[in-house]
Order: structure tokens, then C-alpha cells, then sequence
């Protein structure tokens, strides 16, 4: 039990961890394409952008997965 606890303690910070990173990231890129001066380097930097949103998204749908273990379990 307190292994199964500890294991589920440390996923849950890491996974929390990488999702604050990845936010701040997001937050701050609005202030970086605004010097994007070509459109290839604009489309570019759009498509990163939303693979970056996905994997906020999944990053959040796996701690609330891990929440919901923790607390069921």
C-alpha cells in the first residue's frame, strides 16, 4: 500500500510539474511571435503552438486520471 501511495505521489508531481512548464511556455510565447517576421516561420510556430496545446491537454487529462486513482483507490 505505501508503495503503491508513494509511486502515485511522485507521477502526480511529475506530471503536475510538466504541465505548469508547459503552460508557462504557452503563456509567454504570445510575446515571442509577435518578432516572427517571414509566414513560413509563422506557420511553423503555429503548428508547434497547437501541438503544444494538445500536450497541455493530455498532460491535464492524465493527472485528473491519476487524481481520480488516488482518490477511488
Amino acid at each position: 500500500m505505501t508503495t503503491t501511495w508513494l509511486m502515485h505521489a511522485i507521477s502526480l508531481f511529475a506530471t503536475t510539474v510538466s504541465a505548469l512548464l508547459l503552460f508557462l511556455y504557452l503563456r509567454a510565447s504570445p510575446r515571442f511571435a509577435e518578432d516572427l517576421k517571414t509566414p513560413a516561420v509563422k506557420s511553423v510556430y503555429a503548428k508547434h503552438q497547437s501541438s503544444l496545446s494538445v500536450a497541455v491537454g493530455l498532460l491535464a487529462f492524465w493527472l485528473v486520471i491519476q487524481c481520480l486513482g488516488i482518490v477511488l483507490l
